[in-house]
């Protein structure tokens, strides 16, 4: 005997059965890329707030006063040197 084509999505048929697990491979995958896209979002969030945060740390430093650059034990041509760094140079130590 011969099976009938299905004309839904709920029938017990063979198509039915083929349906659900595509439909499964299919919806997996959005979820996926969707997490992929959270990571790269939040790593890309926190790499400009470091980047922004030692940019701030390199203002701070280029105003210090002789006698605090001596307490820090830093001599000027450091803290210029520091200082003019862009702010994407990110020190590796700080980098994720």
């Amino acid at each position: 005997m011969l099976k009938q084509p299905c004309h839904t999505l709920r029938t017990n048929g063979a198509c039915g059965t083929s349906f659900s697990q595509d439909h499964t491979i299919f919806t997996s995958a959005p979820k996926e890329a969707t997490t992929l896209l959270n990571r790269l979002l939040a790593r890309t969030r926190n790499w400009f707030a470091t980047a922004f945060e030692v940019r701030k740390e390199r203002r701070v430093l280029a105003d210090l006063t002789s006698e605090q650059r001596e307490d820090v034990g830093l001599s000027k041509e450091q803290v210029h040197q520091e200082s003019s760094r862009a702010y994407w140079d990110l020190p590796t130590d700080r980098v994720e």
